[in-house]
């Protein structure tokens, strides 16, 4: 069942405003001192004559309610909600509602005092009921006794003014006695300035309430902040709520699933489906990032039906097979998301890419099963975003026969992909002159024996991008100066780029010692991103290229040069001379210090935010550098000096537009090019303290015949051969 059912038996199906609680509460307080204040008007304007009874007992009946209320007046009703019935359970009454002919007597019953309406020993907890139950009145005053709780709700036509003056005066002139001897002037003259504050109280009492005192935009805004969940099952506090409660679900454009990972609830499909019920009609992004245990293949019917105006659709963890019914269903869908779907293959997304299919953009991330071959046989040119993101069964050759039937990708993202895909990408790249976003991220091949491919072919692939404005290359160790040169000469409309982490992987080197406290021998393994020994040609990326991309992409707004060996002030010095400069990001560089940053504030009016956590050599310098640009060129400015000697100063300079952040370290410090690992010290708690000979390795490597003929000095030559030593961090 969609609604939950507390363990005391309450239906939570009807559940009640926040004043009916404080009234049951205060009743139960104040009854038993004799302060009663008791409204006989709903919160629309319409008289008491039901009220909501609670706190039974067990075995209570209709008989018994009558023979306690009897007494305060006659009785229209009287209407027991018994509980849940099963072959073993016995049905007991969860709560009632009685009806007074007359609201002078519901108003009697909520004031008696508590003592006078107990039953079994129970006192009962008694309240107005809401305005959605009680009985409405004509414009003629009769009552329309509505069966079952359905009733069509007449607006009374509005009275003339100086009708509704005239019956004033009558009603007043039989409840004063005035004195003949009186002027008639005397008499009007107060009784028309009280008929019409009777008349502005009855105008606030019955079209007036809390809900119209907050316009749309904000009861939008505090909606915002309430589940979905419980909105629905509030919809029948009253006839005015639910209107509120309705326009607000039809407004809702975005939904989440993973809203309710605070609820205790599970979300299954049939939740979901009475959830997008409601609205489905109106939703344009779903994501659904729930448990996806809960969820079975009827989803994809359940999205397919009830959302047919949805535009983004993201799916997260789900182990479903068949996607078609989204087409199906679905005409507007444009963006289409797997995320860890593990039972995703080619056959389920065949029909999904189809000729006819509006997909525009696909992303597959963390997949073992998806190769490409769903994007052969059909021409998709709707297709303009093409994403894969740790997909280790796509197949390069696959991908590149495939190109041919999109014509208007304009974004590419191979992230995190099998080092294999990079002898194809040049070949992908040349087949893709309108490419406007290319994301290369993650090729670090994790194995230091594999050498790097020689980027010739790249470089002449990148000659063909003319189109080209967004470079993601984090992590990449195939990125070099001589790409960045490339880059600096075809992608003249480059607006972002980010070359974090490029550094050539390098030979492992081992550096033996003995710790000075403990006495202790201890090993470091280091793979080091630069140096004059060992290792590739290529150093990664450095001062020549980068000075090269800022010199002739003048259009860069945002760069990214973090954790880069050979990166110096020099370099990126030249960074001053984008006119157009918003973002600049260089953490964990050690051999940078604050004038290339002063510069930058000084000639990039757009600067922005800097973020230059972990840098060992800025110091405030760059806070003295930014109040001084803004007395220029005032704009908002962010400095994240978090880790830098600058967050170490207790008075920093200070301006109004000017916000310094050196609590949060945004820096990685395995990323550094300068970090090292110790295998073995003081911090292992002593795990290692049995070996206290660096011959005892041995018997840590374990019984490998392999490890008898090399030691860690020929420890590259191992690797070349495909060996991997066990329990090493290699960094």
């Amino acid at each position: 069942m969609y609604f939950d059912v507390d363990d005391d038996g309450v239906d939570n199906e009807f559940l009640h405003v926040v004043s009916r609680e404080l009234f049951t509460f205060s009743s139960t307080f104040e009854g038993a001192y004799g302060i009663r204040s008791v409204p006989t008007h709903t919160e629309d304007g319409i008289p008491i004559r039901k009220i909501y009874v609670t706190n039974l007992p067990p075995e209570t009946t209709r008989t018994e309610l009558f023979g306690v209320f009897a007494q305060y007046g006659f009785i229209k009703s009287c209407w027991l909600r018994m509980g849940d019935k099963g072959p073993n359970r016995t049905p007991t009454p969860t709560y009632a509602f009685v009806t007074f002919s007359n609201p002078a007597d519901a108003h009697k019953a909520l004031q008696a005092p508590c003592h006078e309406k107990t039953l079994r020993g129970r006192s009962l907890r008694i309240s107005p009921a809401d305005s959605w139950h009680q009985p409405a009145e004509d414009a003629d005053g009769r009552v329309q006794w509505r069966p079952n709780g359905q009733r069509v709700e007449e607006i009374p036509p509005p009275v003339p003014a100086a009708e509704q003056i005239e019956k004033d005066k009558e009603n007043f002139a039989q409840d004063v006695d005035v004195n003949p001897e009186v002027k008639t002037d005397e008499i009007n003259r107060p009784m028309m300035e009280d008929v019409n504050e009777v008349e502005d109280d009855r105008n606030v009492m019955e079209g007036y309430g809390i809900l119209d005192v907050l316009n749309p935009d904000c009861l939008t805004h505090i909606m915002s902040y309430i589940p979905l969940r419980d909105l629905i099952r509030s919809e029948r506090v009253s006839k005015r709520w639910q209107m509120v409660v309705q326009e607000y679900v039809v407004g809702i454009r975005v939904y989440k699933t993973s809203w309710w990972q605070h609820i205790p609830v599970t979300l299954t499909t049939a939740v979901l489906r009475r959830v997008l019920q409601r609205v489905g009609g109106s939703l344009v992004r779903l994501h659904i990032d729930h448990n996806w245990s809960a969820l079975n293949d009827r989803t994809a019917h359940t999205v397919g039906k009830f959302c047919p105006n949805l535009e983004e659709l993201k799916i997260v963890g789900m182990h479903t097979k068949n996607w078609n019914p989204l087409v199906y269903g679905c005409k507007n869908l444009k963006r289409l998301i797997f995320v860890s779907c593990n039972k995703l293959t080619d056959s389920s997304l065949v029909h999904i890419v189809k000729s006819d299919s509006p997909i525009e953009h696909l992303t597959v991330a963390n997949n073992t099963h998806v190769t490409g071959l769903f994007l052969n046989g059909t021409n998709i040119r709707k297709l303009h975003s093409l994403s894969f993101y740790n997909c280790c069964s796509l197949q390069g050759a696959v991908l590149t026969a495939a190109i041919d039937s999109m014509p208007n990708l304009t974004t590419l993202r191979l992230d995190v992909c099998p080092v294999t895909m990079w002898k194809i990408v040049p070949l992908i790249l040349k087949k893709l002159p309108k490419l406007e976003e290319l994301s290369l991220s993650e090729y670090t091949s994790g194995e230091a024996y594999v050498r790097p491919y020689d980027n010739e072919s790249f470089c002449e692939a990148i000659d063909n991008l003319k189109e080209l404005k967004v470079l993601n290359m984090t992590r990449n160790v195939y990125m070099t100066n001589a790409v960045l040169k490339q880059v600096a000469r075809s992608c003249l409309k480059l607006t972002t780029l980010n070359v974090s982490s490029c550094n050539s992987q390098r030979n492992i080197q081992h550096i033996r010692g003995v710790d000075e406290l403990t006495q202790k021998p201890y090993i470091i393994l280091k793979r080091p991103m630069c140096g004059p020994s060992g290792g590739y040609s290529a150093k990664g990326v450095g001062d020549e290229g980068l000075s090269a991309v800022f010199r002739s992409c003048t259009r860069l707004r945002h760069v990214d040069v973090s954790y880069l060996a050979q990166l110096s002030d020099t370099g990126l010095a030249h960074a001053a001379s984008l006119p157009a400069l918003t973002t600049l990001i260089a953490r964990g560089n050690a051999a940078l210090s604050a004038q290339p940053f002063s510069q930058c504030l000084a000639q990039c009016h757009l600067l922005e935010e800097i973020d230059a956590c972990g840098c060992d050599g800025v110091s405030e310098q760059v806070v003295e550098a930014a109040v001084k640009a803004l007395e220029t060129k005032p704009r908002s400015i962010v400095l994240r000096l978090a880790g830098t000697p600058a967050a170490q100063i207790k008075e920093l300079p200070t301006h109004r537009l000017l916000s310094v952040n050196v609590e949060e370290d945004r820096s990685n410090p395995h990323l550094r090019p300068d970090f090292v690992d110790r295998i073995f010290d003081e911090s292992s708690d002593d795990s290692f303290d049995d070996l206290e000979e660096p011959e005892d390795l041995d018997d840590f490597l374990g019984d490998d015949p392999y490890m008898d003929n090399y030691d860690l000095e020929n420890y590259e030559n191992m690797l070349e051969m495909g060996l991997h030593v066990p329990n090493l961090l290699l960094l």
